[in-house]
């Protein structure tokens, strides 16, 4: 039976990027694909959606971009296919449809069990590094069991555009990008939407002339550490409200979203089989949203009053960004029955979950995660990546993947060496 140095699980832009630094340094590996090459950005995101994050955020080691493209957006299907162009270019190893069932240690060894379409089979490898994700699986809240039959519910992964949606308006669960995004394309599709939202943080997509994932690169946010997360949590944000549509994106807002004919509710807390309840936290919300914001451009301009020699253009003024101190936005309906309110669509934009099933248990923590050490997992030889504070902030995004993987081949390398 052949043994592989390295077995990588995934192939996704951490497996991917993994794979990159093995291929330098001459490691025999394979990546294992459940799926296809991308298959989450393929296949779990709507049709018109794009990155949240400019394009010289989403390189890959190895690739460059052109400069006049460098604070531009891709599309959903243009970063699939640069992904797969990426494992072409490359050549780097994958193989799709084998979805890796069962990991087990055996001496020096890890046996891994296959599923190639039905046939199991096993092979052999030194070290395992788990790149499959934490946002693979789609969860519906315990809520969604109460829903009225006759109202259709659709997970946010499932969504594609609002053609595919029966007439009638929409609800949606989930104030965080993907929720405000979809609020924002089902009403230009001459929708009526109710978005019951959540405390997410927001930000302006651009500030004194730079994208504000430039800023947050630059004041070194993006660099915030695990430890330096430990002691303080409320560093565990989600991701800022913020859209990648258009040429350099826009700021998206609770308010932008009200002008536009959305009803802002707070957060779904109760359903029957004809109303909907919903929590009196709505201002909370937006002012939460507000507040951050303000506080991210209070951190540039103190970055900037210390760095007198970076040059920046005044701020272009931003409708989207201005706070909602009255709380015009905010509905004072806290009670929504499906009939009147003509709701006929209940899209949930509450997030995903994981499946790491075919890891032992003792692997993972009590919510299923692999417990790991900045990427190092409780047993010689097996890491993983591609999870938010891996090792630092950055490390859930496509711009954190290529530190993070370059860092754990060194660590592989170390152990192979010891191996022998």
């Amino acid at each position: 039976m052949e043994i592989f140095d390295v077995i990588i699980i995934g192939a996704g832009q951490a497996g991917l990027a993994t794979s990159f630094y093995l291929k330098q340094h001459k490691i025999i590996h394979v990546v294992l694909e459940q799926d296809s090459i991308a298959s989450s950005w393929e296949k779990q995101r709507w049709d018109s959606f794009k990155m949240n994050t400019p394009n010289w955020m989403n390189l890959l080691p190895g690739r460059e971009i052109h400069s006049q493209k460098r604070h531009h957006f891709m599309t959903k299907d243009e970063f699939v296919d640069y992904l797969k162009t990426y494992v072409l270019q490359f050549d780097l190893p994958v193989l799709e449809k084998h979805k890796v069932v069962a990991v087990e240690k055996v001496s020096e060894n890890f046996i891994v069990t296959i599923d190639e379409e039905g046939m199991q089979h096993n092979i052999l490898t030194k070290t395992i590094v788990v790149a499959s994700g934490i946002m693979n699986k789609i969860l519906f809240p315990n809520l969604s069991d109460s829903i009225p039959e006759h109202i259709l519910q659709v997970h946010a992964a499932n969504y594609k555009n609002p053609m595919e949606l029966p007439e009638g308006n929409v609800l949606i669960i989930g104030g965080g990008q993907s929720g405000c995004q979809l609020a924002q394309e089902l009403t230009l599709g001459n929708r009526k939407v109710y978005l019951a939202g959540s405390k997410v943080a927001r930000a302006p997509r651009r500030y004194r002339g730079k994208d504000i994932m430039e800023w947050m690169d630059q004041l070194g946010t993006m660099d915030i550490s695990t430890i330096e997360l430990a002691d303080n949590p409320n560093l565990d944000a989600t991701q800022p409200q913020v859209s990648g549509v258009g040429l350099l994106g826009h700021t998206i807002s609770y308010q932008s979203l009200h002008r536009m004919g959305v009803t802002i509710l707070g957060g779904l807390k109760g359903v029957d089989h004809e109303n909907l309840y919903f929590e009196d936290n709505c201002k909370e919300h937006i002012r939460y949203a507000d507040e951050t914001s303000d506080a991210i451009k209070k951190n540039v301009d103190q970055y900037l009053k210390k760095s007198p020699e970076i040059a920046v253009s005044n701020t272009d003024e931003d409708p989207s960004d201005v706070p909602d101190h009255a709380y015009r936005s905010a509905s004072d309906l806290k009670i929504i029955n499906f009939n009147d309110c003509g709701i006929t669509t209940l899209l949930w934009a509450t997030g995903f979950g994981y499946d790491f099933s075919y890891l032992n248990r003792s692997l993972l923590d009590k919510i299923g995660k692999p417990k790991h050490i900045e990427g190092k997992m409780m047993i010689e030889g097996l890491y993983c990546i591609g999870f938010p504070w891996l090792r630092k902030k950055k490390s859930g995004l496509v711009y954190g993947v290529n530190e993070d993987a370059k860092i754990i081949v060194e660590n592989i390398l170390h152990q192979l060496q010891n191996l022998g």
